[in-house]
């Protein structure tokens, strides 16, 4: 199906195809992986993996404990905390979100890869949601320092020295 959407970009019918084809994968890899938790309650990386499709699913609430649970297997640590964060960020719970990140970097080894990377970005985000420009400018700085072209970092930088040279209105 994604075969004849690049071949038809702007065929609908298609389009619905592809879209229904992934609704029923995401729901089967749901299913699998709720499947395997309740059969294999200690099994860390399938709850990661059912996490994962609970995320993408917007079911933060039951992802949460799931990834605090998957963040006991070292392998998966980071990206559970990043997950953490991230459904926090999601949620609105901006000062939780701020703490996982926080954590989650000063417990990474590796500032420059690309977990720390993403642990920095969305640790701005964060930052920048909870109005706190000064701090996400920062942290997007310091990532365009050593990855100039990483997501959108560059432009986040841009707008927000605008913003800080703007005079405010009284």
């Amino acid at each position: 199906a994604k075969a004849c959407l690049e071949t038809n970009p702007d065929d609908a019918q298609i389009k619905t195809a592809l879209e229904q084809l992934s609704g029923q994968l995401h729901n089967a890899e749901l299913e699998h992986y709720q499947l395997s938790v309740q059969n294999y309650p200690t099994n860390l990386a399938a709850k990661y993996e059912y996490a994962i499709r609970l995320v993408r699913s917007e079911k933060y609430n039951e992802a949460i404990p799931l990834f605090q649970e998957s963040q006991k297997d070292p392998r998966r640590k980071i990206a559970s905390m990043n997950q953490i964060g991230f459904c926090f960020f999601m949620k609105g719970w901006l000062a939780d979100a701020i703490d996982v990140f926080t954590n989650a970097i000063e417990s990474h080894e590796l500032k420059d890869d690309a977990a720390g990377k993403e642990l920095r970005y969305n640790l701005a985000r964060a930052y920048e949601e909870q109005g706190d420009k000064e701090k996400a400018l920062e942290i997007y700085r310091k990532i365009a320092q050593f990855d100039f072209a990483y997501k959108d970092v560059s432009q986040r930088v841009d707008k927000l020295r605008s913003q800080k040279t703007e005079p405010t209105s009284q």
